[in-house]
């Protein structure tokens, strides 16, 4: 998905740790793998637009999302 106008700098913060990690081995290039990737079951990107966060989270083998929007703010940034 992709929110058209929104903040891309902002890191994901995980909740809900879940068992195991994840390993990405991409091409032959060594310095591009990532190991020990941890799970969670939920991940917020706070602001991606003023005063609106963004949380992934896992629902029955479904990925769902949810905006919150804070009071005040204008639900009407959202683009996608």
């Amino acid at each position: 998905m992709s929110l058209l106008g929104s903040r891309a700098d902002i890191p994901g913060e995980g909740a809900h740790p879940l068992p195991g990690k994840s390993n990405y081995f991409i091409g032959n290039d060594p310095s591009r793998w990532t190991t020990e990737v941890p799970q969670y079951g939920q991940v917020t990107f706070s602001g991606v637009y003023p005063g609106v966060d963004l949380r992934y989270y896992g629902n029955q083998g479904h990925l769902e999302y949810d905006f919150t929007v804070r009071p005040g703010s204008d639900w009407r940034a959202l683009e996608w």
